[in-house]
């Protein structure tokens, strides 16, 4: 399987349904399917083996190297086989942000087109929103399929913007209906403007309690602490914030360089949790170390009666490593790298 230099992850699943990159050897059933839906694409010609395999050639052999792609192409899978394809088109880089293209097997699209446009936008914003960290995406489409649209918003798209008479269809002009979605977290690193929010965090009563010292911090002991690890190259502070910005959580790695090996640590404000947040962020943070960091070990002890952060590590993908005796209370090791 070939893979993208710009993602660690390259396999994005769920039950029996999961989506790579785009292979070799769909690239015919793409173009028998593009071809037949052509009337829904922004596609100005019916596809020949020729255009085909040029395409895949110049166009998309080179996706794979690119630090910064245009698009990612995934192939969709059932059972192993492919039954549609799509991906992030037209990526911002900069402002983080994509559209997402889909297609499936024109048999597929009667009874369920629902179905795989739902399982599909699971997996692509895995892509887009824990693999990337992207801010938003969104569909472009003619208003042509109104099915579309029910999936879509099913999903908790939002119609965002409709273009009207934007487009000329079979003589006609026609609107263009525009759906998206926020990435509900997004990573920042740590500054000098949140020692007091940290401050608030690190005494949070429940924080203290299912910290390994539990005794209240003072700010002059906070504040100290707070700048060194600012200046500490081997440490990673990382902020999590929901889509208004608002600050919801903090994640903090030690690296131990000699090792290869890094501490990680986590809290979420008190107003977030009891919402399967922390999991999120986990996954997110723990990707955007991972991308910097490939060739380390992340490490999170856990008070072996933290029922919540057991959770949350095992959904951000952790493995329980051991159970151990940790500064004298029984803990929990779990761990996750790239391997």
């Amino acid at each position: 399987m070939r893979e993208y230099s710009c993602l660690i992850k390259q396999q994005f699943s769920s039950d029996k349904y999961a989506i790579v990159p785009i292979r070799e050897e769909d690239k015919y059933a793409i173009m028998e399917w593009r071809n037949e839906q052509i009337y829904h694409l922004r596609q100005a010609e019916l596809l020949t083996t020729e255009k085909q395999d040029w395409y895949f050639t110049n166009i998309v052999a080179k996706l794979f190297t690119e630090e910064n792609p245009k698009q990612l192409l995934f192939s969709y899978l059932e059972n192993g086989i492919c039954i549609g394809y799509g991906g992030l088109v037209h990526i911002n880089w900069i402002d983080k942000n994509a559209e997402i293209s889909f297609i499936i097997k024109t048999e597929l699209e009667k009874e369920y087109f629902e179905f795989h446009w739902t399982t599909y936008l699971s997996l692509i914003e895995q892509v887009a929103f824990i693999e990337l960290n992207f801010h938003k995406i969104f569909t472009y489409a003619f208003d042509i399929r109104p099915h579309l649209y029910q999936a879509i918003e099913k999903s908790n798209y939002l119609l965002e913007a409709r273009l009207k008479d934007h487009c000329l269809f079979q003589n006609r002009f026609i609107d263009v209906l525009i759906h998206s979605k926020i990435n509900a977290i997004t990573l920042r690193k740590a500054d000098e403007n949140d020692l007091m929010q940290y401050f608030e965090w690190t005494n949070d009563e429940e924080v203290r309690k299912q910290s390994f010292n539990s005794n209240p911090i003072s700010l002059e002991n906070h504040s100290n602490w707070f700048h060194k690890k600012l200046a500490d190259k081997n440490c990673l502070m990382l902020i999590a914030e929901n889509a208004q910005k608002e600050p919801i959580g903090q994640v903090r790695f030690e690296k131990d360089t000699a090792q290869k090996i890094s501490v990680i640590g986590v809290s979420l404000d008190k107003s977030c949790r009891g919402k399967g947040l922390a999991g999120k962020i986990l996954e997110q943070a723990s990707v955007y170390f991972l991308k910097e960091n490939p060739d380390y070990i992340v490490e999170a002890y856990i008070k072996a009666e933290n029922k919540g952060s057991l959770g949350a590590f095992s959904k951000a993908g952790f493995s329980l490593s051991k159970h151990l005796d940790y500064q004298g209370i029984e803990s929990v090791l779990y761990t996750k790298s790239n391997s």
